[in-house]
């Protein structure tokens, strides 16, 4: 069976309650529905929903999962027989960037097998195609997942890839499949192995039953919202900005300003609208970089008109690996205050070394390897007269002066911003980047267990690794949560996910094109209505003046 709906057609509850006519009436006591996703926004949006639609002894019965984590399921349980380990470890996000820096796409796959096979390494990219594996090689193994699993519904289809392709059709062979997903919200053509024809493919494929739901909103029905961005799918047709859509310009060099009004009016609009007293607001951009600068506005205080605006609380969602490899950076040293200076001064290069080399870029490698050499030095018991040195040096002897008081929050932010402070360009960056990380907050995994280590022996020893236990699971299950009542994003972790209002954000350099260069702009149309389909009463889009996305596209 095929549910085709756009934003808010209800393809979720229609999923829901087939996993609860199914969890009442057709599994046996040992079975239970599998509701799979593309993404980890997905399955929070499907467990939020489950709790109106499933009784607490039904939702026992129905698991929702991401392609990675029912993988990983198959993987840590039976990966052993393709790779010469019994036990297999994932390689973070973050890890597999600096083993990836300056290796063709082919060389990167093939060092990929290598560390599987030989090593028992995984990455995130081999998750699927390795459990794809195992089930069309084992007859047996198949039958056990589809006897575990008699119905799975999968979610966000049109965004699935060949190899998680490959892992539905071989369940497909004894348990039913459900395919819940709208072409028009293909936003990641980009991925290798995506194709527009998922959605018929698995129709034709397996046969299926084809129910078609695009005309169906239920997310905003009192709104113009669906209707005009379902309009910008056809180059052909104009239609006028409905009243809960607004837009906003800024003059070139008031980015602050323009943005910092822009959300104090879509925070009023949205006061005025939402049914909730608990009002979200998402602000979103194209590119990481944007939301970078929109976090960084929001976060200090500004002089407008003779009156001081005040920093504005909000949540950063981030997934880059030279943020969590900073922070790592930030944990050794917290770690290290016992450590023999040569050894902590070589540990914090490499670390260092390894923020660089994430990037990707032929400087960010060439540092890298320039650091590795210091590091090799300084473990050698010489050290290297160098800017870079003599700034690590000073940040050592600043945090020992300084001391730690025992809040994992307080010291690692002191620690931080001596970082962010330094007069070396490699150590500074490193504190920028790790001034992003979302994984310290209070009452955070990482917060816990550094309070443990404190609690234990007065030290963070160990910070590093209790730091790397923590990311590792978040890049797995993502247990994220928004903390703020606004969230700064990218347009693509926008999907999927819903909110009271949404505030898309462009400058001239950053817009919502990206590389989308040639007119009708497709790929800029639908990432465009997908975006604006997240909000429930009411959507802004704030560009710099003369640069607005959406005149060039209305007029291409």
């Amino acid at each position: 069976m095929s549910i085709i709906g756009g934003p808010g057609s209800g393809k979720t509850t229609l999923g829901l309650l087939k996993a609860r006519r199914a969890a009442l009436e057709l599994l046996r006591s040992e079975q239970s529905v599998l509701f799979l996703s593309f993404s980890n926004a997905a399955t929070r949006r499907i467990l939020e929903a489950g709790v109106s639609i499933l009784r607490a002894d039904v939702a026992r019965r129905v698991e929702i999962k991401t392609y990675h984590s029912f993988a990983w399921t198959i993987l840590s349980s039976h990966g052993y027989l393709l790779s010469s380990q019994r036990r297999l470890t994932v390689i973070g996000a973050h890890d597999a960037a600096v083993l990836r820096a300056g290796r063709s796409a082919s060389d990167w796959r093939a060092e990929e097998d290598r560390l599987f096979v030989d090593e028992g390494r995984v990455t995130y990219d081999q998750f699927a195609p390795r459990a794809a594996e195992l089930l069309e090689r084992s007859r047996m193994l198949r039958q056990c997942f589809t006897y575990a699993h008699p119905l799975i519904l999968v979610d966000e289809f049109q965004d699935t890839d060949e190899d998680q392709w490959r892992l539905v059709k071989a369940l497909a062979g004894a348990s039913e499949i459900i395919a819940l997903g709208d072409p028009e919200q293909r936003i990641y053509a980009w991925r290798r192995g995506v194709r527009s024809t998922r959605l018929p493919d698995f129709a034709t494929t397996l046969d299926a039953v084809v129910f078609d739901f695009r005309d169906e909103n239920k997310r905003s029905p009192a709104t113009g919202i669906a209707g005009y961005a379902r309009s910008l799918l056809s180059p052909d047709t104009q239609v006028a900005l409905p009243g809960d859509i607004r837009t906003k310009h800024f003059s070139p060099g008031r980015f602050d300003a323009g943005l910092r009004f822009a959300l104090i009016e879509t925070w009023r609009e949205t006061v005025e609208r939402a049914t909730s007293s608990e009002v979200s607001v998402a602000v979103a951009a194209r590119s990481r970089s944007m939301v970078r600068r929109i976090s960084d506005s929001l976060g200090k205080s500004l002089r407008i008109r003779g009156n001081t605006q005040h920093p504005i609380r909000h949540d950063v969602m981030f997934d880059q690996a030279q943020i969590a490899l900073a922070a790592r950076v930030v944990a050794f040293v917290m770690a290290s205050p016992a450590v023999s200076r040569p050894e902590r001064l070589a540990g914090t290069l490499e670390r260092v070394g390894a923020v660089m080399r994430a990037a990707g870029t032929k400087t960010g490698i060439a540092t890298s390897d320039r650091l590795a050499r210091w590091a090799a030095s300084a473990r050698s018991g010489v050290t290297p007269s160098t800017k870079c040195v003599r700034s690590l040096l000073g940040v050592f002897e600043e945090i020992d002066e300084m001391g730690f008081v025992g809040s994992p929050r307080e010291d690692w932010l002191s620690v931080r911003r001596v970082f962010e402070c330094a007069d070396a360009d490699e150590v500074r960056r490193t504190g920028g980047h790790a001034r992003y990380l979302r994984l310290l907050r209070r009452g955070s995994a990482i917060e816990e267990k550094l309070a443990a280590l404190w609690r234990k022996s007065g030290t963070y020893e160990g910070a590093e690794g209790a730091l790397e236990e923590v990311m590792l699971r978040d890049q797995l299950q993502d247990n994220h949560r928004e903390k703020a009542h606004i969230s700064v994003m990218t347009m693509h972790q926008l999907k999927a996910r819903e909110y009271d209002s949404v505030l898309l954000v462009e400058d001239q350099h950053r817009t919502f094109r990206g590389r989308d260069h040639t007119p009708p702009y497709m790929e800029t149309r639908r990432l465009l209505q997908v975006s604006l389909t997240r909000a429930r009463c009411f959507a802004c889009i704030l560009s710099e003046r003369g640069h607005a996305t959406l005149d060039t596209v209305l007029a291409g």
